[in-house]
């Protein structure tokens, strides 16, 4: 029903009717300020839809699609809000927004696992032949570390793709680029502690974190 309710609101905020809702009424605001397609929003309900239950992905490219589907479609939100249409931004943005979301599933794997709910990709557990019950039940397992490697290495790699992209997209984008930065700063600490993703440090606020994008910003690099 939730779900519903958004989709119509999409629809009727584009029509120029929007609900008496907070969200809905600052949207409307925003149209009037810049142009949005209603496919990215549409996008984010759809996958949303599918995937309420937090069901465990079979594969890493299944969780590249979702990630596609919800974190690049915001991120392709954000290049139509500054009027940009540049095919080569939109290539690196997709490879960012992948990015981020695969990474999101890693920052949020102890609560998932705290709700029995594993996220990572049936695919790799298999691999590593993780026991979900004992990681549900004690918090760890042998070979989750291996796990969680593979899967940031399939972050990184997005990562590094969108790095490979950067001297062909406009400065202009750079605004929505450095989304990018957060995310790589924390498969950074990942990596530091080892891939142990219930380590204390991962949970930290990253209080250099301004002057990483003030700089990367400076430099055009994320």
């Amino acid at each position: 029903m939730r779900m519903q309710f958004w989709k119509d609101t999409i629809d009727n905020i584009f029509k120029g009717k929007p609900p008496q809702q907070p969200i809905a009424l600052a949207l409307d605001a925003a149209l009037k300020q810049c142009k949005l397609s209603p496919i990215w929003f549409k996008r984010i309900i759809n996958e949303r839809t599918a995937n309420l239950d937090d069901h465990q992905f079979m594969t890493i490219s299944d969780m590249e699609s979702y990630s596609e589907n919800t974190a690049t479609s915001l991120l392709y939100l954000q290049l139509e809000s500054l009027g940009i249409k540049d095919v080569n931004a939109d290539h690196a943005i997709s490879h960012i927004g992948k990015m981020i979301g695969i990474s999101t599933f890693l920052r949020a794997l102890p609560f998932h696992l705290s709700q029995k709910r594993m996220v990572l990709p049936a695919q790799i557990t298999a691999k590593f032949n993780i026991s979900q019950e004992e990681v549900f039940r004690y918090g760890h397992a042998e070979g989750l570390e291996d796990a969680i490697f593979e899967v940031a290495t399939a972050a990184n790699d997005q990562l590094l793709t969108a790095r490979s992209m950067l001297d062909s997209v406009p400065p202009s984008a750079f605004p929505v680029v450095l989304s990018a930065v957060p995310t790589a700063r924390y498969l950074e600490k990942l990596e530091a502690t080892n891939f142990n993703i219930f380590d204390p440090s991962l949970q930290r606020k990253d209080w250099k974190l301004p002057l990483a994008l003030w700089n990367a910003h400076r430099k055009l690099q994320i």
